[in-house]
């Protein structure tokens, strides 16, 4: 569907709240991972550090201008192209996308896609499902879960046999088997191919003119968030 910036101005309340709610999701990115490295593992936090640079480094000033826009522009579009008019069917969506990008932000930064996050996406997608916000039913978002879940563990246990390390991480697996109860298993095989693309480009580009730390591991995080945008929307 194209986007019509006539339609997407037109819902300027979505807009507001989007941008509001952008700007907010800056200081979580960073304060959610501190608080799981606190809590969960004994390893100091500049030993988790992505491109991003880790905990150590402070918050990029453009971040807290372009991540409220980008949220207000998902916001305002998922007002705009919703199959569900009621006011909750708009939300979940506006609330799917938020989440997408406060991982992405947290994975930039840390490699780190905390359960904190994550597991409630699932449930969130378990509980739009049932309300009829999505297109398929509970049970089918709850098995979609499941296989995507099966798939890409044993695919990551065969690859850990062969390799002797794992080809994808346990938050990223998490991540899709959240996902797979918004989109089933066939939307996730999509997000996966064009993540997989997304990320070789990325990095070789940001290799290319950013340079990259050499105690920074690249995540796989971020280009699933921006498949998972472009396959939703």
């Amino acid at each position: 569907m194209s986007l019509n910036y006539m339609l997407l101005w037109a819902h300027w309340p979505w807009w507001l709240a989007g941008a509001w709610v952008g700007l907010w999701l800056v200081s979580p990115a960073r304060i959610i991972p501190r608080e799981v490295l606190k809590h969960y593992t004994k390893a100091p936090g500049n030993l988790w550090q992505g491109p991003g640079g880790g905990l150590e480094q402070p918050i990029p000033l453009a971040r807290r201008f372009w991540v409220p826009v980008v949220n207000a522009s998902l916001w305002a579009y998922a007002a705009d192209t919703a199959t569900h008019p009621a006011f909750w069917a708009v939300l979940s969506g506006a609330s799917l996308a938020s989440t997408l990008l406060l991982l992405a932000l947290i994975d930039w930064d840390t490699t780190l896609l905390p359960d904190w996050v994550v597991l409630p996406l699932g449930v969130a997608g378990l509980a739009s499902s049932y309300a009829g916000f999505n297109p398929h039913s509970l049970l089918v978002s709850a098995a979609s879960a499941a296989v995507v879940l099966g798939l890409f563990g044993g695919l990551a246990w065969v690859f850990q046999r062969i390799k002797g390390e794992s080809g994808i991480g346990g938050g990223d697996l998490k991540l899709l088997a959240a996902l797979a109860t918004w989109w089933g298993v066939v939307g996730v095989l999509y997000v996966v191919l064009w993540a997989s693309v997304l990320t070789v480009v990325w990095y070789l580009v940001w290799r290319r003119f950013k340079g990259l730390s050499p105690q920074a591991e690249w995540p796989f995080g971020p280009a699933i968030v921006v498949a998972a945008l472009l396959w939703g929307l």
